[in-house]
């Protein structure tokens, strides 16, 4: 049994939850940690079914020995950030955002400034 910190608001400490089925809120829902939901799979193609089972896709961790499978795993995961064998996707130099309900856009690197700019066409016709 674990316990909650005192306070308001709906807290953990670092917990994982083990999901009952994919229509579990805490598989569901885009919670933010240190929380994790697992749940057992039958094979990859279930996995990646699991997975993307959901409105969200901010990011998530794929743990295998097979780099093959990694692969073939991170382009199939509907999340806009992955991380394999670890679970730390975000480094500043890269695009961070989510897919799906979990945002539009991206921070960080150098695709974060497009969501700052506005980009314009001027023509100038010079035989006039």
């Amino acid at each position: 049994r674990g316990a909650a910190p005192s306070g308001k608001g709906w807290w953990y400490p670092p917990t994982v939850l083990m999901a009952h089925g994919t229509g579990d809120r805490a598989w569901r829902e885009e919670i933010f940690g240190p929380v994790v939901s697992v749940m057992p799979f039958d094979d990859e193609a279930d996995a990646i079914a699991k997975a993307n089972d959901t409105a969200y896709g901010l990011s998530g961790s794929i743990w295998t020995r097979d780099v093959g499978r990694a692969i073939r795993v991170s382009r199939a995961v509907e999340a806009g950030n992955l991380s394999v064998n670890s679970h730390s996707s975000v480094r500043y130099s890269t695009p961070f955002g989510g897919f799906k309900a979990s945002g539009i856009g991206r921070e960080l690197g150098p695709d974060a400034l497009d969501a700052f700019t506005e980009t314009k066409n001027v023509f100038f016709d010079t035989q006039a």
